[in-house]
């Protein structure tokens, strides 16, 4: 063998001394993976940690504002007047007024008012709800002296059922300052059950029916003798009551109960020559057929919790009365 090398051409052997190179190098690398060359084999080690990424931060809804008027939500914006707000229903338009006072206004002519009343010498709070030929209003009144909060809210009648749930829910919305004024008001006043029943009227109440009428006679001959002598020349001291009607009624004003104000259309017999004297004063009376009107009304407060009436007043002031404000006045005094 080593003869047939030694006669192998030098180019020949070159060629097997890098084969053998080759060989030796292969030969390491086999026994890199023999496992009597191995090291002892390790556990994988556990999976990195990865840290939860922090959770975005939440979109919050844009705030929207609404009420609800018995089955119906009525979205609103707010409306910030000076020092106080209130909800105004989407489609309502606001017009600023005196004295940091607002109107409010539906499409269909329904308005609330928002207005701070100077002092009224009337302290308490209330609810009065009155009636205006086809239109009712309701009023929220809290009397805290300079700046007492009035709103006042006035729809249709035939209406009356979404409004006067709408006005009270936008009432309980007002504030001023950090305080609600109305945001605790529950008992609300309702059209009572009421009618003309054989030329009498009467009130009724969970069992019994109340007939009103001789307690407004009675608040008339008051009304008469409370008349100067002067005027009393004018008249002959007969009267008649033509009609007698519901005009209001008030919570609030008593613990637990109600006040349902009724008016009393009533005219006065004019003696010979009060007409002319009575023309001659321009006082507003007026006389036809002998029989005057026009004179302060005469109202009758009958106050009660539902079932028994406790106690009655009666009040003469303007029959066009709109201050409602002023005659919870007159009944409180």
């Amino acid at each position: 063998m080593l003869e047939k090398l030694k006669s192998l051409s030098m180019q020949a052997k070159i060629g097997i001394a890098a084969g053998a190179v080759l060989l030796a190098a292969a030969g390491v690398g086999l026994g890199v993976t023999q496992p009597w060359n191995q090291q002892e084999d390790q556990q994988p080690g556990p999976p990195p940690v990865q840290e939860p990424l922090p959770p975005a931060p939440e979109e919050k809804p844009e705030e929207t504002l609404s009420v609800r008027a018995g089955n119906e939500v009525v979205p609103c914006s707010l409306y910030e007047g000076s020092g106080w707000s209130i909800y105004l229903p989407e489609g309502w338009a606001a017009q600023k007024q005196g004295d940091g006072s607002a109107l409010l206004s539906a499409p269909d002519g329904a308005r609330l008012s928002v207005q701070f009343q100077p002092g009224s010498g009337f302290s308490g709070q209330f609810v009065n709800l009155s009636a205006s030929g086809r239109e009712r209003t309701l009023l929220f009144f809290q009397g805290s002296g300079e700046g007492s909060p009035a709103v006042a809210g006035t729809g249709a009648e035939g209406q009356w059922d979404f409004y006067g749930k709408l006005f009270t829910a936008l009432a309980r919305t007002l504030t001023v300052g950090n305080e609600k004024p109305f945001g605790e008001v529950f008992v609300i006043p309702q059209v009572p059950d009421w009618q003309k029943a054989e030329g009498k009227t009467v009130l009724f109440l969970d069992k019994d029916g109340y007939v009103v009428d001789e307690q407004v006679q009675e608040a008339v001959e008051e009304f008469m003798q409370s008349w100067p002598v002067e005027d009393r020349k004018n008249y002959t001291g007969q009267y008649r009551i033509n009609d007698i009607q519901w005009a209001g009624s008030y919570t609030g004003l008593t613990e637990d109960g109600y006040i349902d104000v009724f008016l009393a259309d009533v005219q006065y017999r004019v003696a010979k020559g009060g007409e002319e004297n009575l023309a001659a004063q321009d006082g507003g009376v007026r006389v036809a057929n002998g029989w005057a009107s026009g004179m302060e009304g005469v109202y009758l407060a009958v106050s009660h919790d539902g079932g028994t009436v406790e106690k009655t007043q009666g009040i003469t002031a303007a029959a066009e009365i709109q201050d409602w404000i002023t005659f919870a006045g007159l009944l409180a005094g």
